[in-house]
């Protein structure tokens, strides 16, 4: 039935591990950290196969929730913040002259300059995908690190004797989803800026084999 199934790298990171994270998460805060671990050793294939489809829609949701945090937060633009520095600056000029060149037109925006260089690279840049992939994983993070504070009580509440260790694993847990959360948004912003900047450099990249290559035609 589920045979045909096939996940790419994107949905894969992007949705499908975000939706497993999520579900986990629900599971410890609703049966506790035993149950949980119980039902993971006696899950077979299909029900297996049932979970991650379940997870890749909820992925979905996960990462729908992260982007509009993300965007409410910092600003609509802040997840293209490197292709409008891009624009603006000097390494802009190659790739302004280049279209101008290629067609004749110059493109009023940011956006509109790397739907063009995107559309003319093809599939030359395909470690993109992984790029983009990487960094909505990271971003789907920041949303499971505070979703993780319930499944964190959870487990205090489950391990803890007394109040003093109550609140030493109560920290520890915080700290430990401080951390991950950190580390989250780093690299949340590094490959989204690689995701977008590096478009551009490959389109100049990309122009000079497509000239040498009509010419030997022409010759």
């Amino acid at each position: 039935m589920f045979s045909n199934v096939k996940i790419g790298v994107y949905e894969f990171l992007g949705l499908v591990i975000p939706g497993m994270f999520a579900l986990c998460e629900g599971w410890i805060v609703l049966r506790g950290w035993a149950q949980f671990v119980q039902s993971v050793n006696e899950m077979h294939p299909v029900s297996f196969t049932i979970f991650v489809l379940v997870s890749f829609v909820v992925g979905h949701f996960v990462q729908e929730f992260a982007d509009r945090s993300v965007k409410t937060i910092c600003g609509e633009r802040f997840l293209k913040v490197g292709r409008d520095e891009l624009w603006v600056g000097e390494e802009a000029e190659p790739v302004k002259s280049a279209i101008w060149t290629e067609s004749g037109r110059t493109l009023p925006s940011a956006d509109s300059a790397f739907d063009y260089c995107l559309t003319r690279i093809g599939d030359r840049f395909s470690k993109r995908d992984v790029f983009l992939a990487t960094s909505d994983f990271a971003r789907s993070f920041l949303v499971l690190s505070v979703c993780g504070i319930a499944p964190a009580i959870r487990l205090t509440l489950d391990r803890s004797h007394s109040v003093l260790s109550f609140v030493v694993f109560l920290v520890g847990y915080m700290a430990f989803l401080a951390f991950i959360a950190r580390l989250a948004w780093i690299r949340m912003i590094r490959f989204r800026r690689m995701s977008d900047v590096v478009v551009f450099r490959a389109y100049l990249g990309s122009r000079p084999i497509e000239n040498s290559l009509s010419g030997e035609k022409t010759s």
